[in-house]
């Protein structure tokens, strides 16, 4: 039976690479949407990291109330796995791809579990419905949810406003198991007042779907969160290259742009207009709407767009004579601009090796030896992982099992091992390094948020507590 598996993570932090999950809350239910089953459970801190105050005051959870409720993060992550991988699940969650789901990776990559066949294995997708929802508003405004918005009148896709609209109970907003709910809630009304979009959304979620739906140098409307939302995040676009590098993935051009500035730059100069953020390009310059639309990301799209109704082109602020100008001028310089991009793509700085193990799930895929011995490390007790010294063919994940044993069963440490430990997380308490929070920056954080919140008294004494753990 296929199901969909509904999930959230509340963290402790933004970013996958340095913060943790706190706790998570998952629902399945069948291909109605009817609840089959639910579970929330937290993660235990792991002692090499400090959380962000920023964080901790939007949850409301303390690193005490995850150490007395949670279980460690290798157990924690396992459970999970085990949820994701059933045969015929689709993950799904709201921005689940961009954020939960990179949680998910990284958690899985320190904990020795494959980060990647969750969602591909046994016949197993991943969906997100945040995209879904913008699609319902580009195209489907008056019919489908009803929708919020900010003081300047531009729409907003946050869940809780979203949820507050609809009339769904979400009066627990940023707790994982409440914010499933409200996700559920808002699917089930685009899948009963819109089906057929619904279920074409649904089919992106396949990769091999979406590349046959890619046809080069026609007109798609794009839906994205890098596109204004005041223009409901959709861009008529086109492909314009497949990418030289990453085959499940194409090169998108935004059909508003004058295309023959593609030919009138050098590569380099294309390159800073695409790569670099718009605030830090000079202020009489536009950054270049040129993007990978990844297939495996369920991107949104409608191929083969050559006209839209007056309504829905105003909405969008699509001009379409002139995209479709642009397109054509495209079209009779296809090979040209076919390998301007190419070119753009292809040219990489070389990419160093991430120092810090924990964070290197993307410097290249584990072989099929040390996935073997990643498989056996599963199976161990602590008196057993005390005595196994592995030879692995990328040495590297010699010092993530260090790292592993250390935040998991640090009663399987030799005394080296600990010295060695010790070392790493004053490297990131003390210091910093690469990227984590420092002892300094978490008090100057803690002190902003104090001041903000002073009511949230109990909270921050906490929080200091915490911090002190690690003096």
């Amino acid at each position: 039976m296929n199901s969909f598996y509904w999930y959230d993570y509340e963290t402790f932090g933004i970013s996958p690479k340095v913060d943790r999950i706190a706790q998570f809350a998952g629902i399945r239910t069948d291909e109605n949407l009817d609840i089959l089953d639910e579970q929330m459970f937290y993660c235990k801190p792991t002692h090499d990291v400090l959380p962000s105050p920023e964080a901790c005051a939007i949850t409301g959870i303390s690193p005490q109330l995850c150490d007395q409720k949670g279980i460690i993060e290798h157990e924690f992550i396992k459970k999970i796995n085990n949820e994701f991988s059933a045969p015929g699940t689709c993950t799904v969650g709201y921005n689940s791809i961009s954020f939960d789901d990179e949680f998910t990776r990284h958690t899985l990559y320190r904990n020795f579990i494959d980060p990647y066949a969750w969602h591909w294995k046994n016949g197993n997708t991943r969906w997100d419905i945040l995209d879904v929802v913008r699609l319902c508003y580009a195209l489907k405004k008056d019919n489908s949810l009803s929708w919020a918005y900010n003081e300047n009148n531009k729409p907003v896709f946050k869940l809780d406003r979203l949820s507050v609209a609809n009339g769904i109970e979400h009066s627990d907003a940023h707790d994982a198991l409440a914010d499933v709910r409200a996700t559920i809630g808002i699917a089930k009304i685009i899948k009963e007042t819109q089906p057929k979009l619904f279920d074409f959304a649904f089919s992106l979620r396949d990769k091999k779907t979406v590349e046959s739906k890619i046809n080069m140098f026609e007109p798609m409307l794009h839906i994205s969160g890098v596109y204004p939302a005041e223009r409901s995040c959709a861009k008529l676009v086109s492909a314009l290259a497949y990418h030289p590098k990453y085959r499940d993935r194409a090169i998108v051009f935004a059909l508003d742009q004058d295309p023959s500035i593609l030919l009138e730059l050098e590569t380099e100069e294309l390159r800073t207009l695409i790569f670099t953020s718009q605030s830090k390009l000079p202020k009489d310059v536009t950054k270049l709407q040129i993007k990978d639309l990844t297939f495996n990301r369920s991107p949104m799209f409608v191929p083969n767009i050559y006209k839209l109704n007056e309504n829905t082109s105003s909405q969008l602020q699509i001009d379409m004579p002139k995209c479709i100008s642009n397109l054509e001028f495209i079209r009779k310089n296809q090979n040209e601009i076919s390998e301007v991009i190419k070119d753009i793509y292809t040219i990489e700085d070389a990419k160093a090796p991430t120092e810090d193990v924990d964070q290197s799930i993307y410097d290249g895929f584990i072989d099929n030896s040390d996935r073997k011995i990643c498989d056996q490390i599963q199976k161990l007790d602590t008196k057993k992982l005390s005595n196994f010294h592995p030879q692995f063919t990328d040495q590297k994940l010699s010092k993530l099992l260090l790292n592993f044993k250390a935040r998991n069963y640090s009663e399987s440490l030799s005394e080296k091992e600990h010295d060695e430990w010790f070392e790493i997380v004053q490297g990131r308490i003390q210091e910093g390094k690469y990227g984590y929070l420092s002892l300094d920056e978490f008090y100057k954080k803690l002190e902003k948020v104090r001041n903000k919140n002073p009511e949230k008294k109990a909270l921050w004494k906490q929080l200091e507590s915490y911090a002190e753990s690690f003096l």
